[in-house]
């Protein structure tokens, strides 16, 4: 793997550089890639951050979002791709025509999930980094520039989403540091933890209720499931970003090892679903999400698999009790 001055030096050489985050944007994804490109422009680059699918309406207060195209609306031709807090290839395949086609030859990812197997050029991640929003702070300081702007608000986005607004076991002393740096530099975190954590709309909140009363439990308790059908998703007017956090809420519950959701998605022209899982202790989830397609780090995890929610339903289930047996 590369080191943070190496992914410097490939920014300075690269021109018309595209962003990428990776499909079903969370906050560290989309926080870290608006913050990568208010970088690239301090640093005199043309940029864009590349996906085909919507901003979830609960991340629209973030700046930067009309940087933001789809593969056939890029304002310019793409001479480098920068990949971000993207864990494999399969992570962007949204876009993936537009990539395979794309005469591109320098590409860089810069990412935090233990997982990657370095699928570009020049691979910087960082596997005990919380997120990738604080390897991008780490960038930052490595091309001295100065957190202003927009910055302490999408970085504050991408780091706290992904350690649980600071509360998760992968909080670190450099993950409290960036904060204490982002509110130096005059983030308003009463309003921003209220729009990134608190606030929700009433689909979403209907969806989390109806959701968790039909969670069911296996292993006596240590696994607890949520399935998210089509019909769940119509009944309460919601949609796929509507569901993040919940798997959080399951891991919770006392007694529980491992959170998971199952949850339909429409992608490709098919039913697939989406796993999300999350653990407690010593149960490693990411093993189990590899061995699905997915990845992710030892207590948080997930998989895309390209099968209705009624056939994998049951296998996930069984790999879980399996995890949990060992």
């Amino acid at each position: 793997m590369h080191k943070i001055s190496d992914l410097a030096r490939w920014l300075k050489q690269q021109d018309d550089i595209v962003i990428l985050p990776h499909i079903g944007m969370d906050g560290d994804s989309l926080g870290s890639a608006l913050a990568m490109k208010t970088i690239l422009d301090s640093l005199g680059k043309r940029s864009a951050i590349c996906c085909a699918e919507d901003v979830p309406a609960m991340y629209a207060f973030l700046p930067g979002l009309e940087h933001i195209h789809e593969p056939g609306d890029l304002p310019f031709p793409a001479g480098a791709l920068l990949f971000v807090d993207v864990a494999d290839r399969a992570r962007v395949r949204d876009r993936k025509d537009w990539v395979d086609s794309s005469e591109v030859l320098d590409w860089a990812v810069l990412d935090h999930h233990e997982t990657n197997p370095g699928f570009c050029d020049l691979n910087v991640v960082d596997s005990q980094a919380p997120a990738t929003g604080v390897l991008v702070m780490r960038l930052l300081d490595e091309l001295d520039l100065p957190l202003s702007g927009s910055l302490p608000v999408t970085l504050y986005v991408a780091i706290a989403t992904d350690t649980g607004n600071f509360s998760f076991d992968n909080t670190t002393r450099e993950s409290i540091s960036c904060l204490g740096r982002l509110l130096d530099a005059g983030l308003d975190i009463g309003t921003y933890s209220r729009l990134t954590f608190r606030l929700r709309s009433l689909p979403r909140m209907k969806l989390l209720g109806m959701a968790l009363q039909g969670m069911q439990l296996y292993a006596g308790g240590k696994l607890a499931v949520c399935e998210i059908s089509k019909e769940l998703f119509e009944a309460c007017g919601a949609t796929p970003p509507d569901t993040e956090g919940i798997v959080n809420m399951l891991s919770d519950i006392e007694g529980v090892q491992v959170g998971m959701t199952v949850e339909y998605r429409f992608r490709d022209g098919m039913d697939s679903t989406k796993i999300s899982m999350r653990s407690v202790g010593d149960v490693d989830v990411a093993a189990v999400a590899k061995a699905m397609g997915g990845g992710g780090h030892k207590n948080a995890a997930g998989a895309d698999i390209k099968e209705p929610t009624g056939v994998v339903f049951p296998q996930a289930i069984d790999r879980v009790l399996r995890a949990l047996k060992t």
